[in-house]
């Protein structure tokens, strides 16, 4: 029997009624279901009742008969089956008929084509009982649009990825490439410098000395940028004091830097970390080339080392123009280099990148500080470990120079 021959039988049945006190409470329990039934109608979701075990099809809302392909309810009431192309029941039954060994699976995917346009619905599928009879109650989600945006962000982030891998491929031969003809060049400049006069071109020699230097700096970060995006960063921690090796980078700088000055502050005791001494030279060195490129002449840099909550941080700050709010975040991004802020200093824009994944790869953190008035302050961070015992202290490495 339909949806409408059943309302028409209970409309019937009241009128005809002898106790005329029923039909007021009857039309009102009517007035109920056709609201539920328009609420049902007006979802996006499809509903298709079933009667078990036959999968004879009870009824359907309004998504449903779209379905089934049905224009009213009166075309149902026939086995379930008959609704869908073979190919299409082939997927549905193994949902609508499991075998006593398989339980019924979750959410299935069915592939429609309805008025001329293939649809893919997700499947939910449930069993009730209501009185003594049984039905299968089949409620599906068209995912058509969902599934399309996947399928693009996937292929988006396939692209990406290729994009990268080869990005990190021309980086690695570029740098290779670059660095033997480099390394060869410097050799003979050094040599040409050593032996040339100052009437005989010797500043012209240094000065090429200089940025043969300088390029050379930046195929290494090319390197270590390719090294970090293909995991070959090689780590050797051993017990180190932080402190020493925070005195002998800021030493080293005062001779390469002598117009500048370094302000440095260091805690009485020793500082015991477990780092890789070349590493930590290396953030250390980056954090101070940018403080004194960032800066103007004449103004200090200031570094200290402080041990706080099973924490050691060094601070380096300079009295530069300091960093937009909204650019901050770009610092720490490949060739993330703010050229606002240093418009004639050279460099790619690695090295705090480089730096940053250092840190982490340490159990550290490299951050940048709050701004506090005029400057810029960046943060170092290792976990403190105890004090090591005599052995580790035996086999501790001497502090290397930053180069």
């Amino acid at each position: 029997m339909t949806w409408e021959a059943l309302r028409d039988s209970i409309v019937g049945l009241g009128e005809r009624s002898i106790r005329k006190s029923y039909y007021g409470a009857l039309q009102e329990r009517l007035t109920e279901l056709a609201r539920f039934r328009t609420l049902l109608d007006a979802i996006q979701e499809a509903i298709i009742v079933t009667e078990l075990p036959g999968l004879r099809v009870l009824d359907a809302n309004r998504k449903g008969l779209w379905v089934l392909g049905a224009s009213n309810t009166a075309q149902l009431c026939r086995p379930l089956e008959s609704f869908f192309a073979s190919s299409e029941w082939r997927i549905l039954e193994a949902c609508v008929h499991p075998s006593e060994h398989e339980p019924r699976p979750g959410p299935g995917l069915l592939s429609l084509r309805r008025e001329g346009e293939e649809r893919v619905l997700e499947l939910s599928i449930r069993q009730d009982t209501f009185g003594q009879r049984q039905y299968l109650v089949i409620i599906a989600r068209d995912v058509t649009e969902r599934l399309r945006i996947e399928r693009a962000l996937l292929a988006a982030k396939e692209e990406a990825e290729a994009a990268a891998r080869a990005k990190a491929q021309f980086l690695g031969i570029a740098s290779h490439e670059l660095r033997t003809p480099l390394t060869s060049l410097l050799l003979l400049l050094q040599q040409g410098a050593r032996r040339t006069g100052e009437a005989c071109g010797g500043e012209l020699i240094n000065r090429m000395l200089r940025l043969a230097r300088r390029l050379a700096v930046l195929v290494e970060d090319l390197l270590e940028v390719s090294r970090l995006e293909h995991d070959q960063i090689v780590m050797r921690p051993t017990h180190i004091d932080l402190r020493t090796i925070v005195a002998d980078v800021v030493t080293d700088f005062r001779v390469h830097a002598p117009t500048r000055h370094f302000s440095l502050r260091l805690p009485p005791a020793p500082t015991y970390v477990e780092a890789d001494t070349l590493r930590v030279v290396q953030v250390l060195s980056n954090l101070l080339e940018n403080a004194i490129k960032y800066s103007l002449e004449g103004t200090p840099v200031e570094v200290r080392l402080e041990s706080m909550e099973g924490t050691a941080r060094v601070w380096v700050s300079d009295q530069g123009p300091g960093i937009p709010e909204e650019r901050r975040a770009q610092l720490f991004t490949p060739f993330g280099r703010l050229r606002e802020v240093g418009q004639d200093s050279p460099g790619l824009g690695l090295g705090l990148y480089i730096s940053r994944q250092l840190a982490e790869l340490q159990g550290g953190r490299l951050e940048l500080a709050p701004p506090r008035g005029r400057g810029t302050t960046f943060t170092f961070s290792l976990p403190l470990i105890s004090w090591p015992s005599q052995g580790d202290a035996d086999q501790e490495l001497a502090p290397q120079p930053a180069g």
